[in-house]
């Protein structure tokens, strides 16, 4: 008998398979009953003397600009984390398990993000009239993704449980 898939199988694969033009990377925080896909974008400054800052007060080194963030899927009734510490936390009922097509919406959604951010992140680091740079999760553009997934019958309701310790 083969294991159940779960959501951290589905969404290892799929992040896999989406060959994103960016570094990403999945852990599982089994403390926190949280699953983290952490993303890191680059850019190159233009100009030597621009001096770029990370919300920590950390000086960007050399030409390479790194920026990185993650989303989050966690349980609010056991999951202690620091919501604001995400682009974006989906707060999920582990136990009744997470539809295929929800994490499917997420990832389509965190493609157009952070290829929004890349170009972005490029324009801050080459323009120093922008003073600050973020990424930006859009619910609308999610919930619409999740709407046409549905109506296009492309939305797979097939449920992911949590994967057991």
């Amino acid at each position: 008998m083969m294991a159940q898939e779960t959501v951290l199988d589905y969404l290892g694969e799929a992040l896999e398979e989406s060959d994103f033009e960016f570094d990403w990377k999945l852990e599982w925080n089994k403390k926190q009953h949280a699953i983290e896909v952490y993303f890191s974008i680059f850019a190159e400054k233009q100009e030597e003397n621009i001096v770029i800052e990370d919300i920590e007060g950390t000086t960007a080194q050399g030409n390479i600009i790194q920026f990185e963030d993650a989303i989050c899927l966690f349980d609010p009734k056991k999951s202690k984390i620091q919501t604001d510490n995400y682009l974006k936390a989906f707060p999920v009922d582990f136990k009744m398990g997470i539809e295929k097509g929800y994490i499917d919406a997420i990832l389509k959604t965190l493609r157009i993000v952070v290829t929004e951010g890349q170009s972005d992140l490029l324009d801050f680091a080459t323009d120093p009239t922008i003073e600050e740079f973020e990424l930006n999760w859009n619910d609308t553009n999610f919930d619409g993704t999740i709407k046409t997934l549905k109506n296009i019958n492309r939305y797979d309701e097939e449920k992911l449980p949590y994967p057991k310790y």
